[in-house]
């Protein structure tokens, strides 16, 4: 910042008006009188202000402030002596020679009059009381010196003919913009100028310096490296003049063997001087030890080869001129390579008529060629000039694509379009399906052509193959059963094929190559069928390894399409020789398709089994619904002597009666044969080849009356028909089961079945996989073993605390006590409100469950969709204690959740039943895993009996058990768990009553009391839809 100069020296009298924080009027009664004033503020008053002032008195106030600023002069008050062009009194400016001036006018005779100036000029004159054509006063006008300094004079002359009070002023330093207003070169900004109070500083652009000089900006370029082959050097700035005080270095660096050669431009300015060579500014040249320059002027250099791969170009300026610089194109030149031909079928990039050192050529073929070098084949191969004058490598050859032979097509073949079975560029093969076996999309060409990328194309699937589709085409899933109201005992038998039908849509079925006979034979003893007459008949040898001994036997199927075979599901229910439904593991299950002759399996296709699916409502006493699939590991190949059968269209009366069909197998007539006999087909008794017989459809009614009259349990439903002759002498026999009894559709001329032997229901109820030992005397219970009651239930509010137990009946329903699901009622006497009762979003089902507070596993946790209280429920008395819970989802039934059977009839008094729960045991804790006891049913008049004297009445929905001498009882948390008892003859477990209350757990006389599930069966029915 500028400083202000320290003090002032007096000219005649120094005297200080203004101090600091104040200012005081300063006049003097005395001539030619001058005041220094050097504050940044300050008040100047005539002498005698307010009263007239003297006559014949002269003042003279010199003002200075520090450099940077200038001063403002105002007048408050004005009032002289008005005379023509101010020639009496006035105020007026002036230099140091001020007073010197007015002693000079006065002894001229010159008229009095006020004057402002600088020390360079007169910035004003004032004087009278206003402003006419020939005086001024200054009124609101104010006065700015140029500068720091301003001198202010008033003179009166000898005698005022009336009293003038004179006037009253007041000056103040002001900021000078240096920027906008200096007018110096010398002193300027080359870029920016930043004023500031009492100065001002300069900057430069980005990629300047400032210069020492504060104001000159100079360029940075002192670290410039070049290294391309070619390339454009300028001057800063350019084509704007260069900047000033600079110095820039250029270097260009390249690899040996390289010769720079130089171009200026036609725009070359660098200052220069008339007499001397490049005294200001200037370029000079260093190759080597060589310099050359200095260049000036107007007129560029000529071209310069430098004969060097390595050049230093220095340009400086100094601090003055405005010239616009200079512009230079460089290349560089090395060693000539020779000429070269592009390969046959190809191309080089780019095409010269000269290479030089560092060149680099791209060889590419034509579409349809590819780049061969070393027996490598690539897409471009790259070349290059080396210094010595010779290419890196030879021109490599162009080789067509080839697209190697065709991938074989699974189900179908291929051909070539092209002659000699060419498989090079724009060759074409065609791809087709073995007919009428397997067919190919419209949509979709078969045609493929070799591609210039080397792979056989398609214009709609690209690189991928065709697919062969079969004749039977299966859906993405199978069926997991259809509504029960449509497979219900009551449906018609198509239902089966309803379940079936969903998973399958027949194209090529049903048409074997050799026609099928119109007069057959019967099975056993019948006629052989001859290869491909049946090509959907498949055999089907299950080998169960998980019993001991193992369980061997065999059955028939038929063919859906090439990953499906329909049978019987009997043929693959898994432990025979008892009542359980659990279809065998598919590693058990082998397939044999195409097969003719049992001594021969080696020229038929076998295949394991990837799932077993049984039909889920398959009833082993009475082979209801006894149809069940396969689904092959691997797709197997249609052919002439493998084709599907097609599937029937709907019939809702069933086949017509009379109606003939043929049956094939390879079924024996000895029942005392073993399976390993059969398998192994070294007896007699099994056929060798493949026999079928044709057979009549029976009248339903005929037939269920046919088995009604003979002795056992047999039952013919509304999902079966029978087929045979009156007389007997032909049927399929053991080891045909599964086989499809086939019928000829007329309209389309395709055999299709009608049915296979047997059937069955997935609704398994009451057989747990885990055995208990039932007749073992259990004291206070004891702990459950795991899956040995797979129907049990927890009910468990969302928090996870368990509050009560169920049973599951079916698929999806829970029955339990009724006074779990509503909230504690206040009196006996109490009325149950809709309020009252528990949301089905508040509480959860739990299936599965062991343990009462951990998990495992096995575990499934459902959602409630809603709830059924029994519509004769009584809160006070717990007549009718019963519910059921509509589950929103149905639980996977495995070998830990299982449904319980309803009972078939009632209780007798003194059976065993065992009761289960997670209530609290004798000692008033709860148990760590699931509790059972075995207690026997009490005669409904004895525990009446018990509880008269307590005033409680057990009604006829209501059952008992226990022990007369206590110690066994369901108690707190039990409540709505299962009561049941096994059925021997059956082998199913059945519920017999729900827990409901009791007194005195385990008590002596205090039996357990039990909502009894046989009196409200029909409820139970009626709400779920359940027979059983």
């Amino acid at each position: 910042m500028k400083e202000g100069p320290g003090g002032a020296d007096l000219l005649r009298k120094k005297t200080d008006s203004v101090l600091s924080g104040s200012s005081e009027c300063v006049y003097e009664q005395a001539l030619a009188h001058i005041v220094e004033l050097n504050n940044m503020f300050g008040q100047i008053q005539s002498p005698g202000y307010p009263d007239s002032y003297p006559s014949d008195s002269e003042v003279t106030w010199n003002i200075t402030v520090p450099e940077g600023f200038r001063i403002k002069l105002y007048f408050m008050h004005f009032n002289l002596e008005s005379s023509y062009l101010c020639e009496y009194d006035y105020v007026k400016g002036d230099d140091d020679g001020i007073a010197d001036t007015a002693h000079q006018q006065l002894e001229e005779g010159q008229d009095p009059k006020a004057v402002v100036e600088t020390e360079d000029q007169v910035l004003a004159t004032f004087c009278g009381r206003e402003t006419t054509d020939t005086e001024q006063t200054p009124g609101q006008e104010v006065v700015l010196s140029p500068g720091s300094f301003m001198s202010i004079t008033f003179r009166s002359d000898f005698s005022n003919e009336e009293r003038f009070t004179g006037f009253d002023a007041h000056y103040m330093a002001v900021d000078v913009d240096e920027c906008t207003e200096r007018e110096d070169e010398e002193l300027s900004c080359d870029h920016y100028c930043h004023n500031y109070i009492g100065g001002y500083y300069c900057s430069c652009r980005f990629g300047y310096i400032l210069h020492t000089d504060n104001r000159t900006c100079r360029v940075e370029c002192s670290d410039n490296l070049f290294t391309q082959r070619t390339g454009v050097i300028t001057s800063p700035d350019f084509p704007s003049p260069y900047p000033k005080s600079s110095e820039c270095l250029y270097t260009i660096e390249l690899e040996e063997g390289f010769m720079i050669s130089l171009q200026f431009e036609d725009i070359f300015d660098i200052e220069d001087h008339p007499e001397v060579s490049c005294p200001y500014d200037y370029i000079k040249i260093k190759t080597g030890p060589k310099v050359l320059g200095p260049f000036c002027g107007e007129k560029a250099p000529e071209p310069i080869n430098t004969q060097s791969h390595s050049v230093q170009i220095l340009f400086r300026s100094d601090n003055s001129g405005e010239n616009r610089g200079w512009r230079l194109l460089y290349r560089a030149t090395g060693n000539e390579c020779p000429k070269l031909q592009p390969p046959v079928d190809g191309k080089i990039e780019p095409l010269q008529a000269k290479y030089f050192f560092k060149d680099q050529v791209l060889v590419s073929c034509d579409t349809g060629y590819q780049v061969l070098k070393d027996n490598v084949e690539m897409d471009t191969f790259q070349i290059e000039c080396l210094k010595d004058g010779t290419w890196s490598n030879k021109i490599p050859t162009c080789k067509i694509v080839d697209c190697g032979a065709p991938a074989e097509l699974e189900n179908g073949l291929v051909t070539f379009s092209t002659r000699n079975n060419l498989t090079t560029y724009k060759s074409e093969i065609r791809y087709s399906c073995q007919q009428p076996y397997y067919k190919m999309l419209h949509s979709i060409t078969d045609v493929y052509t070799c591609s210039a990328q080397g792979v056989w194309m398609n214009e709609v699937l690209g690189r991928s193959q065709p697919t062969c589709l079969p004749g039977t085409s299966p859906s993405s899933s199978l069926p997991q059963g259809l509504p029960r109201q449509a497979l219900g005992p009551q449906g018609p038998w198509w239902h089966n094929l309803q379940w079936v039908r969903c998973a399958f849509l027949s194209e090529v079925c049903g048409q074997p190559s050799r026609s099928l006979p119109n007069l057959v034979k019967r099975i056993i003893g019948g006629r052989n069928a001859e290869p491909g007459l049946f090509p959907w008949q498949a055999l089907i040898v299950v080998e169960d390894t998980s019993r001991v001994p193992n369980d061997k036997w065999f059955g028939s199927g038929a063919l859906l399409s090439e990953s499906w075979i329909l049978t019987a599901a009997h043929v693959l229910r898994s432990q025979r020789r008892d009542n359980t439904v659990t279809p065998v593991s598919k590693e058990h299950v082998t397939v044999y398709l195409g097969l003719h002759d049992v001594r021969d399996k080696s020229e038929a296709v076998n295949s394991s089994a990837a799932r077993v699916v049984l039909h889920p409502d398959f009833d082993i006493q009475n082979y209801n619904h006894d149809i069940a699939l396969v689904q092959l590991r691997e797709p197997v190949p249609l052919g002439p002597h493998i084709m599907p059968v097609c599937l029937p269209r709907p019939e809702p009366e069933g086949p017509a009666p009379h109606m003939l069909g043929l049956v094939a197998g390879w079924g024996i007539s000895n029942p005392n044969v073993t399976v390993d006999e059969i398998i192994s087909s070294g007896t007699r008794t099994l056929s060798d080849v493949l026999q079928y017989v044709k057979l009549p459809v029976v009248p339903h009614a005929e037939c269920k009356t046919s088995y009604e009259s003979r002795s056992g349990n047999y039952s013919v439903t509304e999902n079966m028909f029978c087929a045979g002759y009156y007389e007997g002498g032909k049927d399929t026999c053991l080891g045909d089961s599964g086989g499809a009894f086939v019928v000829l559709d007329d309209s389309s001329q395709r055999w299709a079945p009608r049915g296979a032997w047997g059937s069955s229901r997935w609704s398994v109820c009451g057989i747990p996989k885990f055995s208990r030992n039932l007749m073992a005397r259990i004291f206070n219970g004891r702990p459950a073993q795991k899956g040995t009651t797979p129907w049990i239930a927890m009910l468990s509010h969302l928090n996870g605390q368990p509050f009560c137990g169920g049973s599951l009946l079916g698929s999806k329903w829970i029955v339990t006590a009724a006074h779990c699901l509503h909230q504690l009622l206040d009196s006996e006497e109490a009325t149950l409100h809709g309020l009252d009762l528990l949301s089905p979003s508040a509480f959860k089902i739990i299936m599965g469950k062991h343990w009462r507070y951990r998990s495992d596993e096995n575990e499934q946790s459902l959602n409630v969709k809603q709830i059924f209280l029994h519509p004769l429920y009584n809160p006070n008395t717990f007549e009718n204690d019963m519910a059921l819970v509509e589950l929103l989802k149905s639980p996977v039934l495995n070998d830990f959740v299982m449904p319980i059977c309803l009972p078939q009839g009632p209780s007798q008094e003194g059976a065993m039943v065992i009761v289960s729960g997670w209530g609290k045991q004798f000692l008033q804790r709860f148990p760590e895993t699931l509790m059972e006891i075995e207690i026997p049913v009490v005669d409904h008049h004895i525990c009446q009996e018990a509880y008269t004297p307590l005033k409680r009445k057990v009604t006829r929905d209501m059952i008992c058990a226990g022990e007369k001498e206590g110690g066994k009882d369901a108690c707190a948390g039990d409540s709505g768990g299962p009561m049941a008892t096994l059925d021997t003859e059956r082998g199913q477990w059945y519920l017999v009553g729900t827990v409901s209350w009791g007194v005195d757990c385990g008590k002596k006389d205090r039996y357990g009391v039990y909502s009894y599930i046989f009196h409200n069966k029909d409820w139970i029915q009626r709400v779920t839809g359940m027979r059983n």
